[in-house]
């Protein structure tokens, strides 16, 4: 057990993976509906957040398990001093960590949205899907912005499920769904942008080719995650017709260019911050 909580230390960060948790489901609660829901029915809202945080907080602890095995080969060989290659914890004690972090998964996705469980089924198979790399690992592992795109498709999956289980009538594939669905896979991109912004160096000294800055180029995963936080930024502004959406989004996009041109430590902080103050305003706005 002390080993499973060490490992959890070193490679989940629970306070930051608790806050991409809420600030996803309160930016999903936010979107779904027409006016304030906190002020219409706190209790329901309260226990929403709740639970939809709780599927995917532990959607990403089953992926954090499943991606030990995916990337075994590419820790073993770059980074030795990780958990499981220098033998930390055995592969079998991950495995029951993802099985019970999807047991708790699909208890929380059932409660919340029973009624459209087969949305749930298919967001799970795609994950299936992810952790087999699509069967083409090799052809994925040399295209890295393909691996990126066809990767974050799970969080389409993750907000439509989401959505039809908050308010169904919202589904119709109207203008206003599309951009809904967009919200809700841009806003995660970029968290995912800036969890592996920072180069990551082996042993020697030389950049693994597995970060963002490191494939792309800083200047180039910086123009990413500004181009995510003007679709947001937009997207809300059209749903929910406020221009403070706007606002933020310019001022998160001039503190990205003066703040974060040289410092990767002001990238990821004005990134969370971009993340979680559109979670904070579509519930307050």
């Amino acid at each position: 057990m002390l080993a499973i909580l060490q490992y959890i230390k070193e490679r989940f960060p629970v306070h930051s993976v608790l806050l991409f948790s809420l600030g996803y489901a309160a930016l999903t609660l936010g979107v779904s509906s027409s006016g304030n829901i906190w002020k219409q029915n706190l209790q329901i809202s309260i226990v929403t957040i709740l639970l939809l945080s709780s599927v995917f907080f532990f959607f990403l602890l089953r992926q954090r398990a499943v991606d030990e095995f995916r990337d075994a080969e590419h820790d073993k060989k770059f980074f030795p001093d990780r958990s499981v290659p220098r033998g930390l914890i055995s592969k079998k004690q991950v495995l029951l960590l993802g099985i019970f972090a999807f047991t708790i998964e699909l208890i929380s996705a059932y409660i919340i949205g029973r009624h459209v469980f087969g949305l749930y089924i298919l967001f799970f198979m795609y994950s299936l899907l992810m952790a087999k790399e699509f069967f083409i690992p090799r052809w994925l592992n040399k295209h890295f912005t393909t691996y990126f795109l066809i990767h974050e498709v799970i969080f389409l999956l993750f907000g439509l499920f989401f959505v039809s289980a908050i308010n169904p009538h919202l589904i119709n594939f109207n203008l206003q769904a599309i951009v809904l669905l967009v919200i809700l896979t841009a806003a995660p991109m970029s968290i995912e942008v800036i969890r592996k912004f920072k180069p990551r160096y082996d042993k020697s000294g030389k950049a693994v080719a597995d970060t963002y800055s490191t494939v792309w180029g800083r200047s180039n995963a910086l123009l990413s995650l500004i181009g995510l936080s003007i679709v947001v930024g937009v997207g809300l502004f059209l749903l929910k017709h406020s221009y403070l959406f706007l606002f933020f989004s310019l001022m998160i996009v001039m503190s990205w260019l003066i703040l974060g041109r040289k410092s990767d430590k002001a990238v990821v902080l004005i990134g969370a911050i971009n993340f979680l103050g559109f979670a904070l305003l579509v519930n307050i706005l």
